[in-house]
């Protein structure tokens, strides 16, 4: 059965085409709709089907660049056992485009607020949460701030956690030259600046997403046009993520140095991929300081055959591991909203 999608009174854009491109694949009805914060729009997707009232409801957060329709190799595994919301974060996707402050700390405030704003109008009183890369930045942070409704923290291939090395490695005189050039720029620049051709950039730039997708996604094309028309408007959500950014893929304010500060009584799940650039020692850092300081549990997996982009991947791996994950903690949530 084809996905229910609810139409906005605006009617059918280039975002919104390419997003029912994507959606219309995943079997389990859906509801789309806007949230209302008072930092703009949010766009959400939940799952409609019946579950069991007991199942702890799971909020995703998609990384950089990217929006809902990401996660359509996931959805309809995940919602067989319990509710399940997807947003767009603000600056990206079909959601608002606001003005972002340029400093961390004002960058950071503003993503928190929308978020809980989002939850609070969601009726959202305790949920599993999930977040993907800088989901997974913004998942760590709002569950430092706001422990009282987080169940249980779920990293996938997370963003941030590193510091910088006092010593990092030289770079090759012709690619600091690259560097240089493109520092001012923002990372889909390039894309915007192709214009009607961007989606065949995309598809030249990343090849592998048909591949990852298309055990699922039978349009060929439905996954590139979808990343492109995400990151065609105005890259609001780029600058924001540059002013976190420090350089050669580092925070300002690594989440290593933070993470100490997130409660004790709230377990953490860290998914890593065995072949991405993102380092899995920062989960086992995080694993045995918790460990040591009598905190809840902290499990670290590594999909064998996964690079950074875990759930898409090797999809039924990365499914299974979440199920198990979020039933492990259940209990942990027995006054949830569903």
């Amino acid at each position: 059965r084809p996905s229910q999608i609810v139409r906005e009174s605006s009617g059918i854009n280039a975002e919104y085409g390419a997003e029912k491109r994507v959606l219309k694949f995943v079997q389990t009805p859906l509801n789309l709709y806007n949230t209302l914060t008072s930092h703009g729009k949010i766009w959400t997707l939940q799952t409609k089907n019946d579950v069991p009232q007991n199942k702890v409801p799971l909020v995703m957060l998609h990384g950089m660049g990217a929006g809902i329709g990401i996660w359509v190799l996931n959805l309809d595994e995940i919602a067989q056992k319990r509710r399940v919301y997807a947003l767009d974060l603000l600056g990206f996707g079909r959601s608002s485009r606001p003005t972002f402050p340029t400093e961390v700390e004002g960058v950071e405030d503003m993503y928190l607020s929308s978020l809980e704003q989002w939850r609070s109008e969601n009726g959202l009183e305790r949920f599993t949460l999930l977040g993907h890369s800088f989901g997974g930045y913004l998942a760590t942070l709002y569950a430092k701030k706001y422990p009282q409704y987080v169940s249980h923290l779920i990293l996938a291939d997370p963003w941030g956690y590193s510091k910088k090395p006092e010593e990092s490695p030289v770079l090759p005189l012709r690619w600091r030259l690259v560097v240089n050039v493109l520092k001012p720029f923002n990372i889909f620049s390039g894309l915007r600046a192709a214009g009607p051709l961007g989606p065949r950039l995309v598809n030249k730039m990343r090849p592998d997403l048909q591949q990852k997708f298309a055990k699922c996604v039978k349009d060929v094309d439905a996954v590139p046009n979808y990343i492109y028309h995400c990151n065609a408007q105005n890259p609001s959500g780029e600058v924001a993520f540059k002013s976190l950014h420090l350089e050669l893929g580092y925070a300002r304010c690594p989440l290593i140095d933070r993470i100490s500060d997130l409660d004790k009584n709230i377990p953490i799940t860290m998914i890593y991929g065995a072949q991405s650039w993102m380092d899995p020692t920062n989960g086992y850092r995080v694993q045995e300081k918790r460990v040591e300081e009598g905190m809840a549990p902290v499990s670290v997996e590594l999909i064998l055959r996964a690079g950074h982009h875990v759930y898409a991947d090797v999809p039924s791996e990365f499914n299974n591991l979440l199920e198990t994950a979020c039933c492990r903690f259940e209990h942990n949530n027995k006054d949830s909203t569903n």
